[in-house]
C-alpha cells in the first residue's frame, strides 16, 4: 500500500473532531454575565466561587484566578520574593514561558536537562545545576505526566529551595495519591487554547498552601488591593482607601470563570475518556518494535495533555527521519506533530538575552529528535483512535528496518 505522502489514498476516513469544543452548558454558563452585566470580578461571583472550586480540586485551601498560565508563574516567582541576584532552574523541554517569567522578574533561568522517559526534570539533573544563587525550581509536568516530586522536594528542603509546579499541561493529574498543583509552594495552571480546561481562549490559575504566598498573589493580580482592606476592615463614609502596595490588573472576567467551573465538572470524566485513548495508542504501538512506547508508573496518575511516543532511530530505514515519519502520518489525515519545544535555550531571544548554557543538553536533544505527539482530547471519536494507530502502523511498515 502506497503512503499518501507518495500518492497514495490517505487512511484517515474522517476529519478530527476539535479541540476546544464549548458544549451547550458551557456557552449558556458564559451567557449569563453577559446578560446580567455582572462580567468583571468585582460585580459577579463567578469567578470567587471559580477559585475555591478549583483549589478544592487541586487539594489546596486557596486559588487565585488570573489572565493566563504564564502570568500566573510570573506572580509565582513575584510572591516568592525572587529578585535579580537570584537563579531559578526550569527545564529544557517546555513553553518558552517556564523561563522568560524568570527573565522577567530580572533572575537568570537556569536550564536543566530531562529525563528520557517522563520527559520531566528530575532530582538529579536539577542537583547538577544548583549554585549558591538558586533560589527555586520551577517543576513543568509536560504533557500531563507529573515529576517525580518525592525526591525534588527532598532536595528543595536540603538547599532551602522553594518550588513551582508549572501545570499548564496537567490539569487532573495526581502523584502518590496527591493532585499536581498541592506538592510545591505554589503552582501555575494555564487554561489556554487547547489545555485540559479552558477558559475561553486564555486563562490561569494559582494554587497554593501558603497564606502568605496567597495574600501576595491575590492582592498584585488587582493593583495591589489589600485583602483585609477589602473584606475585613470597617471603612467610614467616603472613598475606601484599599491599595497598600502597587500591582496589576491579572482578573480573570466572570465569562471565563464561568465557562471554568463547567469544565472543571467536566474533567474527571475527560480524563477518564484521554487515559482511554491513551491505552489503545499505547497497546497497539507497542506491537511495532521502531517505536519506544512510555508508560508511567502505578503511583502516576497521567493527564494525557497529548500522547507522546518515540522513534527508534537504530531501526529506521537510512533515509527516513523523525520529521519525514511525522509528515507521512499527516498525509494520511492524522495530526501528529514533534511537541514541546525540546531545548528552549535555542530559542533566538536566550542568545539576545545573553543566557547561556554549557552546551545542548543531550537527553533533550534526543528527545526532540525522536518525539511524535498525538491527540487523545475528550471529543475524539474511537475511530479517530484507530486511525491514528493504524496510520502509524502503515507508516512504520514502510519506515523501519525488518526485524528478525
Amino acid at each position: 500500500m502506497d503512503l499518501a505522502i507518495d500518492g497514495g489514498s490517505p487512511l484517515a476516513a474522517a476529519p478530527f473532531a476539535p479541540w476546544p469544543y464549548f458544549a451547550q452548558d458551557e456557552i449558556e454558563a458564559a451567557q449569563k454575565p453577559l446578560l446580567s452585566g455582572k462580567v468583571n470580578y468585582w460585580t459577579g461571583t463567578e469567578g470567587r466561587e471559580f477559585e475555591k472550586e478549583y483549589a478544592a480540586y487541586a487539594g489546596c485551601r486557596y486559588g487565585v484566578a488570573v489572565s493566563s498560565g504564564t502570568v500566573a508563574l510570573e506572580l509565582a516567582l513575584y510572591a516568592l520574593g525572587i529578585t535579580p541576584e537570584d537563579e531559578v532552574i526550569t527545564t529544557s523541554r517546555t513553553f518558552i514561558a517556564s523561563a522568560s517569567c524568570i527573565v522577567l522578574r530580572g533572575a537568570t533561568p537556569v536550564i536543566a536537562d530531562v529525563d528520557p522517559i517522563s520527559q520531566n526534570i528530575t532530582a538529579d539533573t536539577i542537583r547538577h545545576c544548583i549554585t549558591p544563587r538558586t533560589k527555586a525550581i520551577i517543576c513543568v509536568h509536560l504533557a500531563g505526566w507529573p515529576c517525580d516530586m518525592d525526591p525534588i522536594l527532598e532536595l528543595a528542603r536540603e538547599r532551602n529551595l522553594k518550588i513551582i509546579e508549572d501545570c499548564a499541561q496537567c490539569h487532573g493529574a495526581v502523584y502518590k495519591g496527591r493532585p499536581v498543583g498541592s506538592l510545591g509552594d505554589v503552582a501555575a495552571f494555564s487554561f489556554c487554547q487547547d489545555k485540559i480546561i479552558t477558559t475561553g481562549g486564555e486563562g490561569g490559575m494559582i494554587t497554593t498552601n501558603d497564606e502568605d504566598i496567597w495574600r501576595r498573589t491575590w492582592e498584585f493580580k488587582d493593583h495591589g488591593k489589600s485583602w483585609e482592606a477589602v473584606y475585613r476592615r470597617q471603612h467610614a463614609a467616603g472613598f475606601r482607601w484599599l491599595h497598600e502596595s502597587f500591582g496589576t490588573n491579572a482578573r480573570l472576567t466572570e465569562i471565563q470563570s464561568a465557562i471554568g467551573r463547567v469544565q472543571l465538572r467536566k474533567l474527571p470524566g475527560w480524563l477518564e475518556t484521554r487515559r482511554r485513548f491513551a491505552a489503545i495508542l499505547s497497546h497497539n504501538f507497542s506491537q511495532l518494535p521502531a517505536l519506544l512506547v512510555t508508560q508511567p508508573p502505578p503511583e502516576i496518575g497521567h493527564a494525557y495533555y497529548k500522547y507522546y511516543v518515540f522513534l527508534r532511530p537504530e531501526l529506521l530505514k537510512p533515509d527516513w527521519s523523525r520529521d519525514r515519519v511525522a509528515a507521512s502520518i499527516v498525509a494520511e489525515g492524522i495530526p501528529c506533530s514533534t511537541g514541546s519545544c525540546s531545548e528552549i535555550y535555542l530559542e533566538r531571544a536566550f542568545r539576545e538575552g545573553g543566557i547561556h548554557t554549557s552546551g545542548r543538553l543531550p537527553v533533550a536533544r534526543r528527545l526532540g529528535e525522536t518525539s511524535l505527539c498525538l491527540l487523545v482530547h475528550p471529543t475524539l471519536s474511537e475511530e479517530s483512535i484507530r486511525d491514528t494507530w493504524r496510520a502509524m502502523e502503515k507508516v512504520m511498515a514502510v519506515a523501519s528496518l525488518k526485524v528478525a
